[in-house]
C-alpha cells in the first residue's frame, strides 16, 4: 500500500463476495455526479448492506470522483456509517449522566465479560455489536439501552445479560427455519 493511501478496511482480509447491483442502482438514480450526494449515497448503500463494503465504496468513489481520503473523512466523522459488518443486533448503551450513575459501566463490563466486546466491537458470532450513546433521551428510565429496535429502560445492571440471552435464544430458534428453507 502506498503511504498516502488511507485504508478504509483491511483489504488483505477475506471479504465475502457482495452483489454490487444495488450500489450500481443507487448510483444510476443520482440526479448528477456532484460530490454533494456523497453522504446520502453512503447512507443508501449502508441501508442495503448494513455497512459499507469496500467494492461498493469503490463504486461510489468512482461515480462521484472522490478520493479514498474524502470517503474516509466522511465515514470517520459520522459514527452511524460503518466499514465493518455489524452484529445482527446493535446494542446502544446509554452513557449519559443519569445512566452512568445508575450502572451503565457495570452493564458494559458485564457485556464484555460475557461476549468479549467493548464499544465499537462485534462478538465472534456476529450477533451483537456494542455502541455507546451520550444520551438516549429518556433519563427517567435510566439506565437504558436499545437493542435492535427494542428499548429497554430501568435496567437492572446485575441482570442485563438475561435480556441479551433472550435475543440469543430467539436467534437460535430462527436459525433452523432458515437452514430448512435453503435445503
Amino acid at each position: 500500500m502506498e503511504t498516502n493511501e488511507i485504508p478504509i478496511a483491511d483489504q488483505d482480509a477475506e471479504q465475502e463476495e457482495i452483489d454490487i447491483a444495488p450500489t450500481e442502482e443507487i448510483i444510476k438514480n443520482l440526479p448528477d455526479d456532484s460530490r454533494s450526494h456523497l453522504i446520502p449515497t453512503l447512507q443508501k448503500v449502508q441501508d442495503v448492506y448494513r455497512f459499507l463494503p469496500m467494492p461498493a465504496v469503490e463504486l461510489v468513489m468512482e461515480a462521484l470522483n472522490v478520493t479514498r481520503a474524502e470517503i474516509y473523512g466522511v465515514i470517520s466523522f459520522y459514527p452511524q456509517l460503518r466499514i465493518t459488518e455489524p452484529g445482527k443486533y446493535i446494542i446502544k448503551l446509554c452513557y449519559g449522566t443519569a445512566c452512568f450513575v445508575k450502572g451503565a459501566p457495570i452493564i458494559g463490563d458485564k457485556i464484555n465479560d460475557c461476549y468479549h466486546i467493548r464499544p465499537g466491537e462485534t462478538d465472534d458470532s456476529k450477533l451483537f455489536t456494542l455502541q455507546t450513546a451520550s444520551c438516549l433521551g429518556n433519563c427517567g428510565a435510566a439506565p437504558m439501552a436499545i437493542v435492535g429496535d427494542d428499548t429497554h429502560g430501568n435496567i437492572d445492571p446485575e441482570n442485563y445479560l438475561e435480556v441479551l440471552s433472550e435475543y440469543k435464544k430467539d436467534d437460535a430458534e430462527e436459525a433452523p427455519a432458515t437452514e430448512e428453507a435453503t435445503a
